[in-house]
């Protein structure tokens, strides 16, 4: 049986771009085992970085919106699942920059809303791009009309991820994406999503992609902004299959529109990592997650929470950014 072994200790000099200071993850109940222990080699490392905004006196006050995910395969190849609102641009490409980064193999674009892809177009140009994927489901927006000029502009395509699809990320097939949702839709679904008139941000938020993200007997659940109804659909269509290590909480975790009790309930994994808490966490969201004996994991200031995993055991640690501005 897999052991569940968790690391929320700070290690300074882990990496040359930590600061010296460490910021707490904050959780929504009990006290996590806090047991270091070594994982075998190779390791993957998913990254949940939160960048902060400048006022005037170039000081970094708030939270850039939106989610953001950089993924380190063990092969070393390097996955970006959406990318926060634009102001974000500077401070991811400097994120990846000093973990090495000179390509991003994989891009993927969870739905085109500009806090999940505001940040695309600066990583497009300024990185070598192997492959773009997408819901396919663009629209009238400025952020959409810039990602898409970025991706004409360096020759990429657009690759669309629909429901069935599997992307095999290491040749052993021990690394894989699968996705769960949402079916391919046809042009006329597209135009009543997208341009109907009074077409709602929760049909849009609900093409977002998800998708179960497997190296070995880890796993993470990938969900965008979907919210209840969507998954409610889900859980019925897939059931146990849904079970996962790690939860990206949907929606950022807001509580009224996402996260059914029934889906918390069904993924049943050992943490919900929340990206960008837009709303405040109160006992409405701790409260579902902690019935489904989920703890919660965030941040409300600059930094990352890095979960490394040998396929088998995990460490979760945390530490702040700082990028060269600072």
């Amino acid at each position: 049986m897999r052991k569940r072994i968790f690391n929320l200790l700070a290690v300074s000099s882990f990496f040359l771009f930590f600061s010296c200071r460490t910021l707490p993850i904050e959780k929504s109940y009990d006290k996590l085992n806090r047991t270091f222990i070594t994982l075998n080699e190779p390791v993957l490392k998913i990254y949940f970085p939160q960048f902060g905004l400048y006022n005037d006196e170039q000081t970094k006050e708030n939270i850039i919106g939106g989610d953001g995910i950089v993924i380190i395969l063990p092969d070393e190849k390097c996955i970006v699942i959406d990318s926060f609102d634009p102001e974000a641009s500077y401070d991811m490409v400097c994120f990846l920059e000093k973990l090495g980064i000179r390509k991003i193999d994989y891009l993927i674009a969870s739905h085109y809303h500009a806090d999940h892809v505001g940040s695309m177009p600066g990583l497009i140009k300024y990185f070598d791009i192997g492959k773009f994927y997408s819901n396919g489901a663009d629209f009238s927006t400025k952020a959409c009309f810039l990602l898409i000029d970025a991706l004409y502009e360096k020759n990429l395509e657009i690759n669309v991820l629909k429901q069935g699809d599997i992307l095999n990320l290491l040749t052993d097939d021990d690394c894989k994406i699968e996705v769960l949702w949402p079916k391919e839709f046809t042009k006329k679904e597209l135009d009543e999503i997208y341009w109907r008139p009074g077409s709602t941000q929760k049909l849009r938020n609900n093409t977002s992609l998800v998708f179960k993200f497997n190296y070995k007997d880890f796993s993470v659940m990938f969900t965008g902004d979907i919210y209840k109804d969507c998954d409610k659909i889900i859980t019925k269509q897939y059931g146990s299959k849904l079970k996962s290590t790690i939860l990206k909480v949907p929606h950022h975790g807001e509580f009224y529109t996402a996260n059914s009790p029934e889906f918390v309930k069904t993924v049943a994994a050992d943490y919900g990592v929340i990206e960008n808490p837009y709303y405040m966490i109160n006992s409405i969201i701790t409260g579902i997650y902690k019935k489904a004996k989920t703890p919660l994991l965030y941040r409300k200031t600059p930094g990352y929470i890095l979960i490394e995993s040998d396929g088998i055991n995990y460490n979760i640690s945390q530490e702040s950014f700082v990028s060269s501005l600072e």
